[in-house]
């Protein structure tokens, strides 16, 4: 009576039942049918150091600091309009789904409450601009027109 052998794992290492064939070739990987992903994940964690510092020709950084800071009060001053305008959208949406004519009702809360969040947002424009200029410079220039007091 013979024995029928089932076909063992490929990479099984006791496997004596292998063609000198497969000997040659790497062992093929095996992958379930309902396999999603057929390739390996890799994950690459980046190193955690400290940030390079802004680096400036000379004569140039008090320039290139002041013009940052007014793209940021250009960048925050849109953005306070946009906040505005999302919060009186947002506060409309809410009032007409709470009574009838809401919107109409509430459209002057609703919009000083749009104006004050814009407001509020727009507030920290200047202080973009004013913390780019270095202290140093404002006081040279403020000595040279103090007149002299006393002595």
């Amino acid at each position: 009576m013979a024995i029928d052998k089932k076909p063992t794992d490929p990479t099984d290492p006791k496997d004596t039942t292998k063609k000198a064939s497969d000997s040659e070739a790497p062992p093929a990987a095996m992958y379930s049918p309902g396999a999603v992903l057929t390739s390996p994940i890799v994950l690459t964690l980046d190193k955690k150091g400290k940030k390079n510092k802004k680096r400036y020709t000379s004569g140039t950084k008090a320039t290139q600091r002041f013009l940052y800071g007014l793209a940021r009060a250009g960048y925050r001053t849109g953005d306070s309009v946009s906040k505005g305008f999302r919060t009186f959208v947002r506060r409309s949406d809410r009032s007409a789904k709470r009574r009838k004519d809401g919107m109409i009702r509430d459209s002057l809360r609703n919009a000083s409450r749009g104006y004050g969040r814009a407001l509020s947002t727009l507030g920290r424009a200047p202080n973009e601009i004013a913390s780019r200029i270095s202290t140093r410079a404002i006081w040279r220039t403020f000595r040279v027109l103090m007149p002299p007091f006393g002595n």
